[in-house]
């Protein structure tokens, strides 16, 4: 049994995206803080220029020439009210509409200050070690708020080249298996050709030169329908690939034909008394008149694999398989459910995976070729319902009326 499946190694690379996302928001936040750190010590130096100036009697102009020629070349937005945060003296690199009236700047620049002071303290500019007369409101330069949206569009990015490699490695994965498929179909159809014509002509002479006897008759009998299975077995093979011909089928006949096939392979148990009985009961429960366009032959293999796993899967003294088929509004729904052992809602997924079986014997195929048969040619759908450990399993077929 194959443990370490797709269903892991995707976890892994979600596991791995996740703590990559968390790399990136986590440096690029370290840079933030650090840039916003820098802005509020050249905001503070800002403030102290002005204060200096405001309280500068000298006259000597050098401190204006660093306020004019140095300081202003900030790039982050500034808004300086006056004491009571009730007019705008003067701002920076704030775009606003110049031909507003008067007041309608000073409201929307009041709002901005505003919203300033939510992200940042504003600064006081202090004359005579007294008197406020700014309030130096600053916020976030254009590069803070790039930086802030950049692991975003950069994540996003990734996600959407994750998604395309996703699926076109999935769509290359697809026909790599489809081509795989179709050569080992058809290649096991011409193996059994060559066969089967000797066997069917070592047969016609048999009967021709065979004694009266009915038991060998009947052996004859037996070896015939053994090559008329092999013979659909053949044919069927050699339709993978190819365009199924749908045509439409009375899906109980064909559902009753599979079962006097697999009856055989129900082992049977006999009582004290004698008696011989199946282990296995299977009913059937399907209206007379359901009809759907299938192609028998393929359709007849979905079912044969579902029935044989049903019965592989009941290891208790005597068990039950049910097979339901109802109309439902433009659906026919088909649930094959029997009382084995389960299926661990962990392999759900897996169970159509070409390879995957949770026997000790088998190739893991029948139920992949299953899915492929109803999903690709009979455009319906092949799921795994239900299923609960040591009570059974529900495979069901939709197919459309």
């Amino acid at each position: 049994m194959n443990k370490f499946g797709s269903k892991s190694i995707k976890t892994i690379l979600v596991i791995v995206g996740v703590l990559i996302a968390i790399f990136i928001l986590f440096a690029t936040q370290m840079l933030v803080n650090r840039i916003q750190k820098r802005e509020t010590q050249i905001a503070k130096l800002y403030a102290k220029s002005l204060e200096y100036i405001a309280n500068d009697t000298s006259g000597s102009g050098e401190y204006s020439f660093i306020f004019n020629e140095i300081l202003t070349q900030i790039d982050f937005p500034i808004i300086a009210t006056n004491g009571n945060d009730d007019r705008v003296e003067f701002h920076k690199n704030i775009e606003i509409d110049s031909t507003l009236p008067k007041t309608e700047i000073q409201s929307r620049l009041l709002n901005l200050a505003k919203e300033m002071r939510e992200i940042n303290p504003p600064i006081k500019v202090i004359y005579r070690d007294s008197i406020v007369i700014y309030h130096l409101n600053y916020g976030q330069s254009s590069l803070i708020t790039q930086l802030k949206l950049f692991p975003f569009i950069e994540l996003a990015i990734g996600g959407l080249f994750v998604i395309f490699g996703y699926v076109a490695f999935s769509y290359i994965k697809k026909n790599e298996q489809s081509n795989l498929w179709v050569g080992l179909s058809k290649e096991t159809a011409h193996q059994l050709g060559t066969p089967l014509t000797s066997l069917l002509g070592w047969l016609a002479i048999l009967r021709e030169t065979s004694p009266g006897d009915p038991m060998y008759r009947e052996i004859l009998d037996d070896i015939e329908k053994d090559l008329d299975r092999l013979k659909k077995i053949s044919t069927r093979f050699s339709k993978i690939g190819s365009e199924p011909t749908l045509q439409s089928e009375n899906l109980c006949n064909i559902i009753n034909e599979v079962y006097k096939y697999l009856e055989r392979r129900i082992p049977s148990l006999i009582s004290a008394d004698g008696k011989v009985s199946k282990k296995i009961d299977v009913k059937v429960k399907c209206s007379k008149d359901i009809h759907a366009r299938v192609n028998k032959e393929l359709f007849e293999w979905v079912l044969e694999n579902l029935l044989k796993n049903a019965i592989d899967a009941i290891d208790k003294p005597v068990g039950t398989i049910e097979i339901n088929v109802e109309e439902r509004g433009k659906e026919i729904i088909l649930d094959v459910k029997d009382t084995g052992k389960g299926i661990d809602k962990k392999y759900k997924k897996d169970i159509f995976r070409p390879g995957f079986s949770t026997k000790k014997r088998g190739w893991g195929l029948g139920l992949s070729l299953a899915k492929r048969i109803i999903d690709d040619y009979h455009k319906g759908k092949l799921i795994l319902y239900d299923s609960v450990i040591e009570q059974g399993s529900i495979f069901r077929i939709k197919l459309s009326k």
